[in-house]
C-alpha cells in the first residue's frame, strides 16, 4: 500500500510537470541565439569580402604608382642635395664679404658708409707682422692674391635647371 501509495504521488507529479513548459523557452533562446550566429557570421563574410576587394583595388593603384614614387622620391633627393649645396655657397659668399668688409674697414652699413668709406680708407695688408720676434705671423684671411679679387666658387644654374 504504501508502495502504491508513493506511486500515484509520483504519477501525480509527473502529470503535473509539463516539459513544454520547462523546456520550450530555453529551446526557443537557442534557437533565437543560433539565428543572431548565423547573421553575425553572414555580416563578418561580407565585411571580409568588402575589406578584400578594397585591399586589392587600393594595393593594385599604390603599386601602379610605384614607378612614379621612385621617380618622385629621386627629385627630392636631387632638390635636397642642390639646396644643400645653395647652403654650402651662400656660406661660402657670406664668409668672402665678411672678410672684405674686414680688408675695407666697414663697419658702418649706412648707404654713405657702404659707398664712400672704402675709397677713403687705406688698404690693409693681407699679413701682419708682431713686433715681438717670439709670435709666429699672424694670416688674416683675404680675397685678394696676386694683388687681384678671387671671387668664390658657386653653382652654376645651367648645371641644375633646364
Amino acid at each position: 500500500m504504501v508502495e502504491k501509495k508513493a506511486a500515484e504521488d509520483y504519477a501525480k507529479l509527473f502529470q503535473s510537470i509539463s516539459l513544454d513548459k520547462e523546456v520550450n523557452p530555453i529551446y526557443m533562446n537557442i534557437e533565437d541565439m543560433l539565428a543572431r550566429l548565423d547573421e553575425l557570421e553572414t555580416l563578418l563574410a561580407n565585411v571580409k569580402a568588402e575589406n578584400n576587394i578594397i585591399v586589392d583595388q587600393y594595393t593594385n593603384n599604390i603599386v601602379g604608382f610605384a614607378k612614379e614614387f621612385r621617380i618622385l622620391k629621386e627629385r627630392i633627393d636631387t632638390l635636397e642635395n642642390f639646396v644643400g649645396l645653395v647652403n654650402n655657397n651662400v656660406n661660402e659668399v657670406e664668409k668672402s664679404l665678411d672678410i672684405a668688409e674686414n680688408e675695407l674697414n666697414i663697419t658702418d652699413y649706412s648707404l654713405k658708409g657702404l659707398i664712400f668709406k672704402p675709397f677713403l680708407s687705406k688698404s690693409k695688408s693681407g699679413n701682419q707682422v708682431s713686433l715681438d720676434s717670439s709670435i709666429e705671423e699672424t694670416i688674416i684671411p683675404t680675397n685678394i692674391k696676386n694683388n687681384e679679387f678671387h671671387p668664390v666658387e658657386i653653382f652654376k644654374t645651367d648645371n641644375y635647371f633646364k
